[in-house]
């Protein structure tokens, strides 16, 4: 375990100090392949899935397509913030929060990650009993309950796999990615080199609300939030790209283009299985001598997601809190559980997108709108590591940030409340996700530049006094590491 320890000490220091220009050393391929990795998973197949389950083939590749796309469009800039200065995630949005604020959004990626491992869980569960269910295993892991029995036993394998650390994962990830793009290949040429390609047309959806507008900016909903969604991984990666061109554009590719090729099969899967569900897909579209295989390689490959869903949240609850242990960490997910009991959070995936839809349209917009437009991409790396400086504002939490945070709640839910899924007019004209970010822009820029106006927020490109500490600040690595160093 001492291999182990030492392995996954590095990656949480490497993970929480800025990184030097050095040791930036992903070019635009490296970032494209690791990001669109987590993308073609779970969460790419079940929103295209929802879209064909409302719309006819066309309408829902719309759906798909503009709503993957468009939104990674507007948040794919933050990547280049964070390639700028080489700082995590919940480190660089304290410009933006706050100290406070910045914890305060690890614990909503807390609740992204619990909901994400458990969508990828249960898909792999149930791929597996499915798999399972076809060679007449015993009804307790392939009968009715079999889903969440299975999803239950690889959670725990994961947490296993987690637990020793990087070295384990990338080992199990060498079957995991391949698995995973030979399932999509395979489902692909199964569908277009059968007799499914002319009945797509004339195929009917199986969920379609009373009206074609509704189905289709529900569906338009559920796939721009899942483009909203990948927001707090923009920093992840980002940071290790050798230029910020090659993180915006890494950025919008992997998670704005090529997810798309996983919800574009998930879309023509549930058109003609006519079914949420793999096991489903694989009988309807490959047959049940070919369907075993598919289902095995879907295991494999959501199993590997969550590996890296897992260790990502991990190693930021480690640089969050140093003082707890490595197994803390990983155990910290242990709540996963509750949402595998049964399959009713894997079927409201649609409420839970919606959620994450407000949330992170409305963060998005704020960072946007606080590093281009209200500092002007001028941010002190000092401040941001120290804890009492500029970006304290009152009580660790920045006004601006919490008044735009209520406006866009206010505008969301009063327009569109994916619980009881009661719309408005409004919904159906502009849908909710993307207004929300733009609202969220302008209602930050406001309050930053003429209400709240602190400090931090009134300088500007043309302050040479700014200016100067900029310089100065080139130097300041070497104090920031110090401490840190110690700590970990």
């Amino acid at each position: 375990m001492s291999k182990t320890k030492s392995n996954v000490n590095a990656d949480i220091a490497f993970a929480y100090l800025p990184t030097h220009k050095k040791e930036r050393k992903m070019k635009f391929f490296d970032l494209l392949l690791v990001q669109t990795v987590i993308g073609l998973s779970a969460f790419g197949l079940l929103s295209g899935a929802y879209a064909g389950s409302m719309l006819t083939t066309g309408d829902s590749m719309i759906a798909v397509l503009f709503g993957n796309a468009f939104p990674m469009f507007l948040i794919a800039p933050v990547a280049i913030y964070f390639a700028k200065y080489g700082v995590d995630t919940f480190v660089g949005y304290r410009s933006a929060l706050g100290y406070n604020g910045g914890v305060a959004f690890f614990v909503l990626f807390y609740c992204l990650s619990l909901g994400y491992s458990a969508l990828a869980l249960f898909m792999a569960g149930e791929s597996l009993s499915s798999a399972l269910k076809i060679v007449h295993a015993p009804a307790v892991v392939s009968g009715s309950g079999g889903a969440t029995i299975c999803a239950l036993l690889l959670f725990v394998v994961a947490l296993l796999i987690v637990i020793r650390g990087p070295h384990a994962i990338r080992k199990f990830n060498l079957f995991a990615v391949p698995a995973f793009f030979l399932f999509l290949i395979g489902l692909v040429i199964a569908v277009v080199f059968s007799d499914h390609i002319p009945a797509l047309s004339k195929l009917v959806p199986i969920e379609p609300f009373e009206n074609h507008t509704r189905s289709f900016v529900t569906a338009l909903e559920i796939n721009v939030a899942l483009g909203f969604s990948w927001l707090p991984y923009l920093g992840q990666y980002s940071r290790l790209a050798k230029s910020t061109k090659s993180a915006y554009q890494a950025s919008f590719y992997s998670y704005g283009v090529i997810v798309v090729v996983a919800a574009v099969v998930g879309a023509l899967a549930a058109l003609i299985s006519g079914s949420m569900y793999p096991g489903d897909w694989m009988n309807a579209i490959m047959g049940s001598k070919y369907a075993i295989i598919g289902l095995i390689l879907l295991t494999v490959a959501n199993l590997g997601a969550t590996l890296f869903l897992m260790y990502s949240f991990a190693i930021s609850f480690k640089t969050m809190f140093s003082k707890s242990s490595w197994i803390l960490a990983v155990c910290s997910l242990l709540p996963t559980v509750f949402l595998l009991l049964n399959s009713g959070f894997y079927d409201a995936f649609n409420i839970f997108m919606s959620v994450i839809s407000f949330t992170m349209a409305s963060l998005g917009g704020i960072l946007i709108a606080d590093y281009f437009f209200v500092k002007k991409q001028n941010i002190s790396m000092r401040d941001l590591y120290n804890t009492n400086g500029k970006y304290k504002y009152w009580f660790g939490f920045n006004p601006s940030a919490v008044v735009t945070l209520l406006v866009s709640y206010i505008f969301y839910w009063g327009i569109y409340n994916p619980i009881t899924l009661e719309v408005t007019g409004l919904f159906l004209k502009i849908s909710a996700g993307i207004p929300t970010f733009f609202l969220s822009c302008a209602v930050y820029f406001i309050c930053a530049k003429f209400i709240f106006r602190f400090e931090v927020d009134r300088v500007s490109s043309k302050d040479e006094t700014f200016k100067a500490y900029l310089i100065e600040q080139k130097n300041d690595d070497d104090q920031v590491k110090q401490p840190v160093e110690q700590q970990n």
